[in-house]
């Protein structure tokens, strides 16, 4: 409890020191795209409205691009456990406007109910812009574990997931991706396995944070508020 106190405190922190720091774009989190009434979803007309207004006033691009460019105007999308609703909802709205976007897949959920297929992975692979990124074998918190055990599940996702798709994975998002979920070494870890690592601190990118990204949490509560 305690701990878990003292990490939320420390990344608020964090967020408050750094949320004023020049913008070089911002990376979206997004989670279900239904009608569910919770922190991790948005329905499908607020996110068909939310890339209509990208369209208009952003520039969709991967997470390369992004870093290379340090545009305020660029954004990257990308679904942390890919749910159903993301194939089902997402996707076409992405796959029309020709947009990229990272799928952060824990195999744990993959062909399990309300999450994605490995065929529906493999369509979207193939006839969109999606790009592929692990999201560990197993979610859960990292910290708390040992850490050479989940090195090696990082590492066993990355392989899995490149055998079973055929593409390379040079993406990582932790799973909760907070202070609290993931430890010091956990990241370096997850640093020297991956190209890019995605965390959940509330705010843009700014190049002192490296290949680190920090990534904005989209829900219905508040994507009307980046609509500016």
């Amino acid at each position: 409890m305690f701990k878990r106190l003292y990490y939320i405190i420390l990344q608020r922190l964090y967020v408050l020191k750094n949320k004023n720091k020049p913008c070089q774009g911002k990376v979206y989190m997004f989670h279900n795209v239904n009608d569910e009434q919770d922190t991790y979803a948005i329905n499908k007309e607020n996110f068909k409205t939310f890339v209509e207004y990208l369209t208009k006033n952003k520039k969709v691009v991967d997470i390369e691009t992004l870093i290379k460019e340090k545009d305020p105007d660029n954004v990257v999308i990308t679904f942390d456990d890919v749910y159903e609703s993301v194939y089902q909802n997402a996707y076409p709205i992405l796959k029309e406007k020709d947009f990229p976007f990272y799928l952060f897949l824990c195999d744990e959920y993959l062909n399990k109910e309300n999450y994605v297929s490995s065929d529906m992975v493999k369509e979207m692979l193939r006839d969109s812009k999606a790009i592929l990124g692990s999201h560990r074998m197993k979610h859960e918190l990292s910290r708390f574990s040992d850490e050479k055990k989940i090195r090696e599940d990082m590492k066993e996702s990355k392989k899995k997931l490149e055998e079973e798709f055929g593409v390379k994975v040079d993406a990582f998002a932790f799973p909760y991706g907070s202070m609290y979920a993931c430890s010091d070494q956990n990241i370096k870890d997850a640093i020297e396995l991956f190209d890019h690592v995605f965390m959940t601190y509330a705010i843009p990118y700014n190049e002192e944070y490296g290949n680190v990204i920090p990534r904005i949490n989209m829900n219905d509560a508040v994507y009307q508020g980046e609509m500016k």
